[in-house]
Parts: C-alpha cells; sequence; structure tokens
C-alpha cells in the first residue's frame, strides 16, 4: 500500500507542519486517534457534526454536490493538514464531503477540545487561520485561471500546486503523493477529461512528467514552472494570466500556450485577454479597447 506521508513527513505548509515541536506534540496528544479504510467517509456535507480531524497519513479528496446533482472535487488533503474546522468554529453545516483514499490515520477532535487548545495555544490559533487564509486564496487563485489562462496552462499549475504543497523530492523529480484521477484533474482544472488526458500525454512527452500506477512523479519543476506562467517561487509570472482567444493584433499576438487570438484588432500594446482581464499594469494601448475588471479574490 502507498501513502504519500507517514508521521514524521508532513508537508511543510499542513497545519503539523507549521507548528513548533510543543505545540504540535500537544495537539496530537489530544482527541482520539482512528483509523478509516479507502472509501470511507470522513465527513459529509451538510451535516450537523462538528467534530474536527487532523489527518496524520495518507490523503483525502473534498468533494461537494453541484445544483445539477453531479458531484465535483474540490480540493486533496494529506497527512498533517486539518479538516471540519469551519464546523467547529461557526457551527454551520458541513460545507463538503470528505473521503479517504487509501488507509488513513487522523486526530478527531470535538470541538470543545479545539477550542481549549487554541485559547492556551494562540499559535495554533494563528497556523489554523493562515491555513484557512492560504485555502481561501487557492481557491481564487482557481476562479482567476478558469478565465484567464487556457487548460494546459492550468493543469501545469495544479501541478505545481500539487508537487510544491504535497510532493516529496525524489532522484530526478518530485512525487506528488496524492494521485488524482484524470476527471478529477478535469474538474479542479474546469477543463474536459479529453483535454486532461491530451495535456497530460504532451507533458510526459515532453518529458516535464511522469506517470504510473499511483504514482506522478515531475521531472523538472522549473521547466513546468514556465509552461504554467510561474514565476521560480510558485506565484504568477510578470505577465500575469492571459487568454488565448483574446483579441490580436495586426501581427496575430499569441495566448499564453502559443496559439493566436481568434479575431478583434487591439491596439499595438493593448494588453490580451478572453474575459476582460486587464494587463499588470491595468493599461491598454493607444487604439486597442481595454477589457472589463476580472473577477476579484475576497481579499481584493
Amino acid at each position: 500500500m502507498f501513502t504519500p506521508y507517514d508521521s514524521e513527513e508532513w508537508p511543510a505548509r499542513s497545519l503539523l507542519g507549521v507548528l513548533s515541536p510543543p505545540a504540535r506534540r500537544e495537539l496530537l496528544g489530544l482527541g482520539v486517534e482512528t483509523r478509516f479504510e479507502p472509501g470511507e467517509v470522513l465527513l459529509t456535507e451538510g451535516a450537523h457534526d462538528r467534530h474536527v480531524l487532523v489527518l496524520l497519513s495518507g490523503f483525502a479528496k473534498v468533494t461537494a454536490t453541484v445544483e445539477n446533482g453531479e458531484t465535483s472535487l474540490l480540493a486533496v488533503r494529506v497527512g498533517g493538514d486539518s479538516i471540519g474546522e469551519m464546523a467547529a468554529m461557526d457551527g454551520a453545516p458541513r460545507s463538503a464531503t470528505v473521503i479517504a483514499c487509501g488507509q488513513m490515520t487522523a486526530r478527531v477532535l470535538q470541538p470543545g477540545v479545539l477550542h481549549g487548545l487554541l485559547m492556551r495555544r494562540p499559535e495554533v490559533s494563528v497556523a489554523l487561520a493562515g491555513i484557512v487564509a492560504d485555502r481561501l486564496r487557492w481557491a481564487n487563485r482557481r476562479r482567476l485561471d478558469f478565465r484567464g489562462y487556457p487548460a494546459k496552462v492550468r493543469l501545469a499549475r495544479l501541478l505545481v500546486e500539487l508537487a510544491t504543497s504535497y510532493g516529496r523530492p525524489t532522484d530526478g523529480g518530485v512525487v506528488v503523493g496524492c494521485r488524482l484521477t484524470q476527471p478529477e484533474m478535469a474538474a479542479l482544472t474546469g477543463a474536459a477529461e479529453t483535454t486532461i488526458h491530451k495535456g497530460l500525454r504532451e507533458l510526459r512527452e515532453g518529458g516535464l512528467l511522469e506517470t504510473g500506477y499511483r504514482s506522478t512523479v515531475v521531472r523538472d519543476l522549473p521547466r513546468l514552472k514556465r509552461l504554467a506562467n510561474l514565476a521560480p517561487d510558485g506565484h504568477d509570472g510578470p505577465d500575469g494570466p492571459q487568454g488565448t482567444d483574446g483579441p490580436k493584433g495586426p501581427v496575430g499576438s499569441k495566448g499564453s500556450d502559443g496559439s493566436k487570438g481568434s479575431d478583434g484588432p487591439k491596439g499595438p500594446v493593448g494588453p490580451k485577454g478572453s474575459d476582460g482581464l486587464k494587463g499588470p499594469d491595468g493599461s491598454r494601448g493607444p487604439d486597442g479597447p481595454r477589457g472589463t475588471d476580472g473577477p476579484q479574490g475576497l481579499e481584493g
């Protein structure tokens, strides 16, 4: 059985990864350690329970039901992450379902236990607030990616995120511990499954990615970041998101994946974007129309 992390290898950006050793020891001494089998439901969307789980090993998928009744993958969580903290804090029904992928272990904390820890250890409160903020930023980035990048670039950005957040260095690359199916990657990137299949094939043929049974290895992370229009630190590159089908100038400006925009003239230096996203400085060319403001994150 493959598990992406054991109890000594929690990702640096996870709750257990960011806490100091004393705070981590106290947290791990609370609650009840519970084992979950593959496919077992850890949390159920709409339920009114309020306990929190701190994952120790394995990984889980977070899903939610959309209006047409279909289930969509929202995120993945691995050993070191917490899940269920929102219901513990505000008492609202669960906003998503969490399902174990492979065998997992977790500490189950009742809300009163968590609240007591947060009062005794402000460090844990700060860490938990930071993690919730990171997840909000992640959701906002997905919204902007859907509008600003073609599917292949969105796929590359997802793989970079998984590799940097949950990857483990190995000879010749980075192992992404949480194995996602092509339909799940399609859900996370807002692309068709056939598009994801084609994109993965092109990444393999280009030597950037290697996929096998229950494993994905990023072979060239710097080059994958460039394809994803990400700077070396993992943030957006200097040009920000660009659409591939946006207006082109007289010489046929290219989109971020190298394809040309379809119609519509623009000024010589006017920014492009398929859905009205502005250029990095919000400017437009002397003759080119400027798109309307794109969607903003909750933090602006």
